[in-house]
C-alpha cells in the first residue's frame, strides 16, 4: 500500500487515481493523524 501525505495527494490527484484504478490502495495522511485510504470502487464493494 502506498502512503502519501494530503498535500502530495492533492497535487498529484490524477496520478493517485491512476494508481487506484490499477488496483493499488493509497493511504492519505494529514499532519500524522489517522489516515484515509482510497481504494477502487470494485474493491470497496
Amino acid at each position: 500500500m502506498q502512503s502519501i501525505n494530503f498535500r502530495t495527494a492533492r497535487g498529484n490527484l490524477s496520478e493517485v487515481l491512476n494508481n487506484v484504478e490499477a488496483g493499488e490502495e493509497v493511504e492519505i495522511t494529514r499532519r500524522g493523524r489517522e489516515p484515509a485510504v482510497i481504494v477502487s470502487k470494485a474493491t470497496f464493494e
